[in-house]
């Protein structure tokens, strides 16, 4: 029988094919490792009720950010829903990884993020965090230089914190991204993203990320 099950791909929670295949492998081998990459949000097909049947399960969560920046960055996403399912999960001894972007709209607020995740009981080795590359619109490479040094400084504060694990990892690899990329900047095209992308969601980014906006964007 299978020993090892990774659901990956779109969002497995939606997928009403997988709850009838993890019934059937928990019947064959209940002790199958199972992992799953997911943004928690959606759990209404019972895939998860299914997957929380397994006592091996490692989690991997998507999360840039919380509260009313998470559903903007989400869009549909609620964030009450996330929280309510990833405190369900934390009490089922699951190993539990959080996937997280640095880019345009978080690269502030992402600490803020952390930080509440630690508060929560979150170890440093559960935060794996990786700059965006693409859509090249939301790197944040784009901010203006002076920006790009405010981000390499707050990245160098935590860093001397020592958090250590693959928290530290991250932070170091980020900033040697930021001081070692060569990009073709171009903030009057994030805009223009940001834009087009609140048009066609009815959305208004400058709602959940007032500080970007008047101070960066506007």
């Amino acid at each position: 029988s299978l020993e090892n099950v990774y659901l990956a791909g779109g969002e497995p929670l939606l997928m009403k094919e997988n709850k009838e295949f993890l019934d059937k492998l928990h019947d064959a081998n209940p002790e199958c490792m199972v992992r799953v990459n997911t943004n928690l949000s959606k759990t209404e097909t019972g895939v998860m009720d299914s997957i929380c049947k397994f006592k091996n399960v490692h989690w991997t969560v998507s999360i840039d950010a919380i509260e009313e920046q998470y559903e903007y960055i989400r869009h549909h996403g609620n964030w009450d829903d996330f929280l309510n399912n990833l405190k369900y999960i934390s009490t089922l001894g699951h190993k539990i990884t959080f996937n997280m972007l640095y880019f345009v709209l978080n690269y502030k607020s992402i600490f803020k993020t952390v930080q509440f995740l630690q508060k929560l009981g979150f170890h440093n080795n559960s935060f794996v965090i990786g700059p965006v590359f693409t859509p090249e619109t939301l790197n944040v490479l784009n901010l203006p230089a002076d920006e790009i040094e405010n981000c390499k400084e707050a990245l160098r504060k935590e860093i001397d914190t020592k958090p250590g694990f693959l928290y530290q990892n991250s932070l170091e690899n980020i900033l040697s991204y930021l001081t070692d990329t060569k990009f073709c900047a171009n903030i009057e095209a994030t805009k223009e993203k940001l834009k087009n992308m609140d048009l066609r969601r009815n959305t208004d980014y400058t709602n959940a990320f007032p500080e970007l906006h008047k101070g960066v964007l506007n």
